[in-house]
């Protein structure tokens, strides 16, 4: 892997990485204007909410993490009330995360990462729920931990 000096980016380094991305990947003008729009109002809350205005390469594998993407997440749930433009927002973010493997500036994409973890949530979520549902029946413990099991099994390996 290249090792990179500690210089310190700007996001409008990381926007204009970003463009040339997506002109060389042969982008209509008007995906390259959204994405980089999407890209923009990412940087922005990375401003106000994070207290970030520049990056090192070394540092971008900790800072685009699990987390930050579910805070990110959760401030758009909130702050935004059309579900398109979230999608639309992630559909830049996992872009621009695929321009930074490409680079080598960090190994996965975390917007990946963040829906697979979601899913893994959601699928806890809903068997905490039928658990829970199952247990006012008169089935034993045992019973209803292996039921449970069994179902967690065929829902990953499903997916």
């Amino acid at each position: 892997m290249l090792k990179y000096m500690d210089n310190r980016y700007n996001f409008f380094y990381f926007e204009a990485e970003f463009k040339k991305y997506l002109i060389a990947g042969k982008a209509e003008v008007s995906t390259v204007k959204n994405y980089l729009s999407d890209l923009h109002y990412f940087f922005s809350w990375l401003q106000s909410a994070q207290h970030m205005s520049d990056l090192a390469h070394s540092e971008l594998s900790d800072v685009f993490s699990h987390s930050l993407i579910y805070s990110y997440f959760n401030y758009l749930t909130a702050s935004i009330t059309a579900e398109n433009t979230i999608i639309r927002r992630f559909a830049s973010l996992r872009k621009f995360f695929d321009l930074c493997i490409d680079q080598r500036w960090i190994q996965s994409n975390p917007v990946d990462d963040f829906n697979k973890q979601t899913k893994k949530d959601e699928r806890e979520g809903l068997l905490k729920a039928y658990k829970t549902s199952i247990e006012s029946r008169n089935i034993e413990k045992s019973d209803i931990d292996r039921q449970i099991n069994i179902i967690r099994d065929l829902i990953t390996n499903f997916n």
